[in-house]
């Protein structure tokens, strides 16, 4: 494999991405949201969390482990959410945005392994649920259930 290197980066570029994920899904889950709004977001949390433990699993076949400097320095690109000031759609785009580079991002990584020895199935599941997550989150279906807690009616 001759483009080790580049593998390894683009896999730091996802995992700092994931965890500016979470970083910014606990900030939006602290704003006052309906309950299927934070519901979703915390389910968003933990799939993160997994993937983000997978991708360092693949950086520590891949090179060293986790506790290396080039994984641990932070992103300077990172974009998160500060203040969203109760505004969920707000956070929610802020959060769509940042799983969108993430998608983007494993696109890169799936075309640099592509004729190597690397099992893409597993990047390729973790880009699949990102996709899902994504559209779960841009559904008009969690606008209006916000919508529904703003007017006092709250269905379970």
């Amino acid at each position: 494999m001759e483009n080790v290197r580049a593998i390894v980066k683009q896999v730091v570029k996802i995992w700092r991405l994931y965890k500016t994920q979470q970083l910014t899904l606990t900030v939006a889950m602290r704003q006052e949201i309906p309950f299927r709004l934070r519901k979703l977001l915390s389910r968003d949390y933990m799939i993160c969390s997994l993937l983000k433990k997978e991708m360092a699993d693949l950086y520590d076949a891949l090179k060293c482990c986790m506790r290396d400097a080039c994984i641990q320095r932070p992103d300077a690109n990172a974009v998160m959410v500060m203040n969203v000031d109760g505004n969920a759609d707000l956070a929610v785009g802020k959060i769509v945005s940042v799983h969108r580079q993430i998608i983007a991002e494993y696109e890169t990584l799936l075309a640099l392994v592509e004729g190597s020895n690397i099992n893409t199935s597993i990047l390729q599941q973790h880009r699949k649920q990102m996709e899902k997550m994504t559209q779960e989150l841009s559904t008009p279906s969690g606008r209006l259930q916000s919508q529904e807690m703003d007017h006092g009616h709250f269905a379970m």
